[in-house]
């Protein structure tokens, strides 16, 4: 593509759903289709006293309930894999609609076996759509062998985000 055609900003601190909220309402003023799940958590409580885990898609406002939880022994809940995969064949119909960008919340655990939003990303690749993330550096090595060729990394800076995204989009179009 001759383009870094996958972006993560690393995270070290800081409210990256509302960055990334901010970078999706900023892009769809100007005309933007931005596509993707944002993280979002409920309250606390229920049996094993955890908060609830939420995806919400970008443009469409569709939540998704990706915990589960798994009871009073639990000393957590549990990402619910059947809920983060409807999740994703969503945004994919999504994708296959039209988008200019995919704002996915994290590329962690799952994608980095193989699971997750990892095929969503792929597909949206194949459409030749830009993907924005976010890396926690427990992720770093297999981010970098995953976007071997076509990744960078970004400050948490909208300047920086808009500037990589405008460089994205003129190359999709001049391909």
């Amino acid at each position: 593509m001759g383009f870094a055609s996958l972006a993560a900003i690393r995270l070290d601190r800081g409210d990256i759903d509302g960055f990334f909220t901010t970078t999706s309402q900023t892009l769809t003023a100007m005309g933007y289709r931005v596509r993707g799940a944002l993280q979002t958590r409920g309250a606390m409580g229920g049996e094993c006293h955890c908060a609830d885990m939420d995806l919400t898609t970008l443009g469409s406002n569709q939540v998704f309930r990706i915990s589960q939880p798994l009871g009073n022994g639990a000393h957590g809940c549990r990402l619910h894999p059947g809920a983060l995969a409807e999740c994703s064949v969503f945004i994919e119909q999504e994708l296959e609609q039209g988008a200019d960008l995919l704002i996915l919340n994290r590329f962690g655990r799952g994608e980095s076996e193989g699971r997750g939003f990892r095929d969503l990303i792929g597909k949206a690749m194949a459409l030749n759509v830009p993907v924005l993330t976010a890396l926690r550096p427990t992720y770093a090595e297999a981010w970098s062998a995953f976007g071997a060729g076509v990744a960078c990394d970004l400050m948490m800076d909208q300047d920086a985000v808009l500037k990589w995204f405008t460089t994205a989009s003129e190359a999709r179009d001049a391909a």
